[in-house]
């Protein structure tokens, strides 16, 4: 069964703490900062590992880093402007719902390449199954990816959090954070 993994999970409690910061173009705290030791704290985690996820995403242009002794993270784009197929990728690669689809797939459920009515991108060489060549379930399955992807790059990160649209949460300073966030519902 399709499952998001722990990792995917602290992924978003992570960003949805520096959102509920204010830390990110428009916030409450736009300026501010959120350290990963401060991070680490209020997702009892240890800060190695929250580091290293900050770390990623910083790599990948979803959280910006700013170094030194009052250093730490900020998004780089407001929270309802970050989806969760954008941190799932970040974490996980991605998406595949079934060996068949492969990278160029990901793509276009992501609405990068349009997917042309008929169109067999399973030629594409590097396919394990055997009946790819005349399977009646690809094109449906394709249709379920797609969905599915395109429902992930729907829900977006002030959703995931229960943040309220430009609503200031009086919690962040420049620095790192005063008080405990709430982990994301579940």
């Amino acid at each position: 069964m399709l499952r998001i993994s722990k990792k995917a999970d602290y992924a978003v409690f992570l960003l949805g703490a520096i959102a509920r910061q204010g830390a990110y173009p428009g916030g409450p705290a736009g300026d501010a900062v959120v350290s990963a030791h401060e991070i680490a704290r209020l997702a009892g985690l240890n800060k190695s590992v929250v580091a290293n996820l900050l770390k990623e995403f910083a790599r990948r242009n979803l959280l910006e880093s700013v170094r030194g002794l009052r250093g730490g993270y900020r998004l780089v784009k407001p929270p309802a402007e970050v989806s969760l197929g954008e941190i799932l990728e970040v974490v996980e690669g991605p998406f595949t719902l079934v060996d068949c689809i492969e990278r160029e797939h990901s793509e276009i459920a992501a609405g990068l390449l349009p997917l042309a009515k008929g169109s067999s991108p399973a030629a594409s060489p590097a396919h394990d199954c055997s009946l790819i060549s005349f399977c009646p379930s690809k094109n449906p399955m394709r249709i379920v990816h797609q969905r599915i992807a395109d429902l992930f790059h729907r829900i977006r990160l002030d959703e995931l959090c229960s943040l309220k649209a430009a609503a200031p949460t009086g919690l962040a300073s420049t620095g790192s954070a005063k008080h405990p966030a709430s982990p994301a519902p579940r």
